[in-house]
């Protein structure tokens, strides 16, 4: 693509600087779904643009392109370089996010052409059928990472593939994630084949005249002797846990020293299928026991983290809050234990003592370091501006305090808009960015930030952007290094605790950026299988498939299937499709992803009747106060009179309570409802829930048999 009078049709050449990676890339995605992976500052936005402009040329006069980002600051900031940079009438820009009222959003729709949406903005309007996607050439997702799960990004790019087989998706990343998996699944979710995938590093030779110098420090400090002495007492107590999960052959791994070895992801996914478990038909035996032991686990690991990490005045407040919740009434069991536990407490005890003595023993040795280095930058150049990233608000607030008694340093909280206690408020987006804009003036030279600095908002070029703890994922390293060296030279210095599982924690991020940059030079590595390494021995071992417990312990529905048709409901040119999901089925549950990963053969159909099995299986998907309806009744019957098996589903999965005892009210009403009718009565309180029984009737011998 070369700039010629025909792109200066949709494009302001003059005012834009055309870079050669930038053009060859843009040229590669014109009419293709792609995914852009660059570098921060490298100007992912400028290719987006040069796509935009070419795709006004080529689709007819009132295509619309889409513009999507994850927060309004982002949003805002493409709406200046879209409408600097395209030549359309800037009456034909609009932004659109949930302040528009949704009646005013589909006007705005119908009488714009470049439209800037957050995605929960836009997904809600295509839910509620507001307007279709019909006319849409492009829609570009900033930030696509984020395209997994039941993030909207992923609806969007299911509906826009569904209602305009024609449209482009351009998607633009700096962090894709490492594993070939993860990579997949984002091109999956945004349907972007893998041959079309377009990355730049920081070391090729077309971009090295744009890139800024990134000098990137490590630095490591010990536990102090007081730490260590309060570490041991907790991993003690951690150890009898996980010895009693292993034992009862709860997790698999056999050792004297267990927590070297399990990991806090290897509790929370047990604790995933335990619940299944408990929640399924089959024996319940030790499944309580196990759940509470795990669930003390998983505290005690968040101790180890606090002491590693954030230092013993953290936790000192963190087992202040045990104690105080442990005399609550609605106070876990797990919570309850663990406060009467003698080592803890007597931990506890050491702490305040220190507190009221020794303060400075409870101070993270990290802190000393991240001092001195603001200190020697500061005085070496005044004019910095420094970004500190901290994991926990409790630690960011001791942070900012003791930093503010040192007269060159002049420090800011930056936080998320949630407000967790009147000592902890949140700030909303009015003051996040009055706050960013007196950090850009001078007013602050130290922005101390949590996660919400990562992306999304306007921060100020940075000199220096420190970890004051470490991160294991490679797109939150991405994202914290790209707040540095944009337009200027830059440095970054993480700082972790030696011997430590920060240490662990940085090997793996540092890993895993290699192993990313591995995967997407070679996309056509992408469609092999991706080896699995055993952490113990180090070799390759052959992927074997476990059966998950859950599909172990949940109920068996094959003896339920019958054989009724629903051909009178159904347009008979969709009965081919043994799966039929209507538009209105939630999207929370992630139904139509599944059948796809699956690939399972299904179609979505205009109907109310939300999921169809080999048309004679209905479920329906009911909130749980419809019980108390009167009309509920004569609408189930009514239902049930088209299948031979009708499961109704009660969505119990972001239920919240109203009144007091609520929920066990409607679960008792449902129970009485099932002995009364013939019906399958389920209630669901996880999303996976669904799913699981959807597949068991599609992979019955009665199922198949039809």
């Amino acid at each position: 693509m070369s700039e010629t009078s025909e792109d200066k049709l949709a494009l302001k050449s003059d005012k834009l600087e055309f870079r050669k990676y930038q053009v060859e890339i843009a040229s590669k995605c014109v009419n293709k779904n792609s995914l852009v992976v660059l570098p921060t500052g490298l100007g992912k936005t400028i290719i987006a643009v040069l796509i935009a402009s070419k795709t006004l040329e080529f689709f007819p006069e009132e295509s619309k392109i889409i513009i999507l980002a994850p927060t309004r600051p982002l949003i805002n900031q493409h709406y200046d370089t879209f409408s600097n940079f395209l030549q359309v009438p800037q009456e034909k820009f609009v932004v659109l996010t949930g302040k528009v009222l949704p009646e005013k959003r589909i006007e705005l729709y119908e009488d714009n052409q470049i439209l800037f949406y957050t995605p929960q903005t836009l997904r809600n309007d295509l839910v509620n059928r507001r307007y279709t996607l019909e006319h849409t050439a492009l829609i570009i997702y900033d930030e696509a990472h984020h395209a997994s799960g039941d993030y909207a990004y992923t609806m969007i790019a299911d509906e826009y593939a569904e209602q305009n087989p024609d449209g482009v998706t351009l998607a633009l990343t700096a962090s894709p994630g490492a594993s070939k998996k993860r990579i997949q699944e984002l091109c999956e979710n945004l349907h972007i084949p893998l041959e079309n995938i377009h990355i730049r590093t920081r070391k090729d030779s077309d971009v090295k005249t744009y890139i800024k110098p990134m000098n990137i420090y490590k630095i490591g400090v010990n536990l102090t002797e007081l730490m260590e002495e309060v570490y041991s007492a907790v991993i003690v107590v951690l150890e009898e846990r996980l010895h009693y999960l292993s034992q009862l052959s709860f997790i698999d791994t056999k050792s004297d020293v267990l927590h070297h070895k399990v990991f806090r992801k290897d509790l929370l996914r047990l604790n995933k299928e335990l619940v299944a478990m408990i929640q399924g038909s089959g024996d319940k035996t030790g499944l309580y026991s196990a759940l509470s032991i795990n669930a003390q686990a998983l505290i005690l690991y968040h101790m180890i983290e606090l002491i590693e990490q954030q230092g013993l005045d953290v936790l000192l407040y963190y087992l202040e809050k045990l104690y105080t919740d442990a005399k609550k009434k609605s106070s876990s069991k797990a919570v309850k234990i663990l406060a009467s536990d003698s080592r803890i407490r007597r931990n506890f005890i050491e702490l305040k003592k220190n507190q009221d003595f020794t303060p400075e023993k409870l101070i993270h040795p990290k802190y000393h370091i991240l001092q001195k280095v603001l200190v020697d930058e500061l005085s070496q150049n005044p004019n910095s501006r420094i970004l500190v990233f901290v994991k926990l608000r409790d630690s960011l607030k001791n942070i900012v305090e003791r930093l503010g008694e040192i007269e060159i340093i002049k420090p800011v909280r930056f936080v998320g808009q949630a407000t967790k206690s009147s000592e902890d408020k949140g700030m909303s987006q009015k003051i996040q960015i009055e706050t960013l804009d007196r950090f850009k003036k001078g007013v602050y030279n130290v922005l101390v930030s949590t996660n919400v600095g990562e992306e999304g908002l306007d921060i100020a070029e940075c000199d220096l952007v420190v970890f004051y703890d470490v991160v294991a994922s490679e797109i939150r390293l991405i994202q914290r290094k790209g707040r540095t060296a944009r337009h200027r030279e830059g440095k970054v210095i993480i700082l972790y605790c030696k011997g430590t599982h920060d240490e662990i924690y940085l090997r793996i991020a540092l890993s895993k950026l290699k192993k990313m940059n591995v995967n997407l030079k070679k996309p056509q590595q992408l469609a092999e299988p991706e080896p699995i390494y055993s952490n113990q021995i180090g070799k390759i071992e052959e992927k074997v498939s476990k059966p998950s417990l859950k599909r172990q312990h949940q109920v068996n529905l094959h003896s339920f299937i019958d054989t009724s048709p629903l051909d009178d409901v159904l347009e008979k040119e969709e009965d081919s499709s043994e799966v039929k999901i209507s538009k209105l089925l939630p999207m929370k549950f992630g139904i139509r992803k599944k059948l796809q990963k699956d690939k399972i053969d299904f179609a979505i159909v205009d109907t109310d009747l939300h999921i169809v099995l080999f048309n004679r299986v209905l479920i329906q998907v009911y909130d749980p106060r419809k019980t108390t309806d009167n009309l509920f009744i004569t609408e189930i019957q009514d239902f049930s009179e088209i299948c031979e098996l009708f499961i109704l589903i009660f969505d119990f999965v972001d239920f919240e309570v109203q009144t007091p005892g609520e929920k066990r009210i409607l679960k008792k009403k449902i129970q009485e409802l099932k002995q009364e009718y013939n019906f399958q009565f389920i209630p669901v309180e996880n999303e996976e829930e669904l799913y699981f029984i959807m597949k068991s009737i599609l992979e019955s011998p009665s199922g198949r048999g039809l």
